[in-house]
């Protein structure tokens, strides 16, 4: 394994979804990350995209912050999957931003539950419920369950989603039309005096994709981002803020297309899933040597490797077997392209690989 990559250990995702869930006595997987809570009531704010680098570059600092990282593939699917369903990637098996679904026959965009071929989001829940494939409960839903008072606040064209809903469960949502209005939602909230809000901004992940993560106004939006959040958190000191990220972004280098490689083509059963930066295919000795012979910056993992069980935590045996048989894992900043639709495919920022630009994240807390 490359001695860049970094592996995630017990200051992941899921460790500060445990350290979250379980400061409301909640049962939870796996040991926190031991931050100390001054309230009862907590803000979880989760902004998608902004890694340690980007955070670094805002030249804000937080007197409570920590470096933690994200689970492997470090995607969002898998990010937020982990830390509301506090469950390992190998426990709950939606690690890839596509996905191979055996009840769909399909290779499936997990967030929009639709075809990769042909987006219509949600087009798969009438065939087949989301919640008969993943079906696990959310933390969110326990909490009210234990007499909690919550609130999840997302962009309003995700509301109610497939994915959304399997996150958040079917419990009390607001929604907002842009990042500024965003802002007012969170505050109107926080003025209501829920135990748990739950925040999601995808601004720095769009700008980081566009952009890249070192760009300008990429920084800037983060820098923005976090002083605006500032300005709310100081109004109300009954609540404890912690904001994190699902992963950061590693600047593109290559892109390599894999749709031009027939080679590939004529031995797959499947084509390349997965991520740009974590492919996932069927495992045959014949496509282990070919991509072994042909792609030299890709680190293979195969199902069976103790680095493949040390890369998904803690693996379910139920759902071991939908995982993918082999992983390809980018071991410099290029990116890996199979071209399932038609839609020009561009990007300057990307992740869900092991560099350490993709996998930090920060984990800042802050209290009145």
């Amino acid at each position: 394994m490359q001695e860049n990559f970094i592996i995630p250990g017990n200051k992941s995702l899921v460790n500060l979804s445990s350290d979250i869930f379980s400061h409301f006595g909640l049962r939870t997987e796996t040991d926190g990350i031991g931050l100390n809570y001054k309230h009862k009531k907590l803000c979880f704010i989760l902004l998608d995209g902004l890694g340690w680098n980007i955070y670094e570059k805002t030249g804000i600092k937080f007197r409570n912050e920590m470096k933690c990282t994200s689970v492997f593939p470090s995607t969002t699917s898998n990010a937020l999957s982990s830390f509301f369903l506090n469950r390992y990637p190998g426990q709950h098996g939606i690690i890839g931003y596509q996905l191979y679904i055996r009840q769909l026959g399909s290779i499936v965009n997990i967030l929009g539950y639709t075809s990769s071929a042909a987006y219509i989001r949600d087009s798969m829940e009438r065939a087949y419920p989301m919640a008969t494939i993943f079906n696990y409960e959310s933390k969110v839903t326990a909490l009210n369950r234990a007499g909690y008072s919550t609130v999840n606040i997302i962009p309003a064209f995700i509301n109610k989603t497939s994915f959304s809903t399997l996150l958040y469960g079917n419990n009390n949502t607001d929604t907002y039309s842009n990042v500024f209005h965003s802002f007012y939602v969170l505050e109107d909230n926080l003025k209501q005096g829920k135990d748990f809000v739950s925040f999601y901004l995808p601004e720095v992940d769009q700008t980081a994709h566009k952009l890249g993560p070192y760009d300008p106004y990429t920084v800037e939006s983060a820098r923005y981002i976090l002083q605006s959040l500032i300005s709310i958190m100081e109004k109300y000191s009954d609540y404890d803020f912690v904001i994190t990220a699902d992963h950061g972004h590693v600047e593109v280098g290559n892109t390599i297309n894999l749709g031009n490689d027939s080679g590939l083509m004529d031995i797959s059963i499947l084509p390349p899933y997965g991520d740009s930066r974590a492919l996932f295919m069927e495992n045959t000795s014949e496509i282990k040597e070919y991509l072994e012979g042909h792609y030299s910056n890709l680190e293979l993992v195969a199902k069976g490797d103790s680095m493949y069980s040390a890369l998904m935590g803690k693996i379910d045996g139920n759902v071991m077997q939908k995982l993918p048989g082999l992983i390809g894992i980018s071991r410099n900043n290029d990116i890996y392209h199979f071209p399932l639709n038609q839609r020009k495919y561009a990007m300057k920022g990307a992740h869900s690989g092991l560099l350490k630009d993709e996998m930090e994240i920060p984990v800042l807390v802050f209290q009145n």
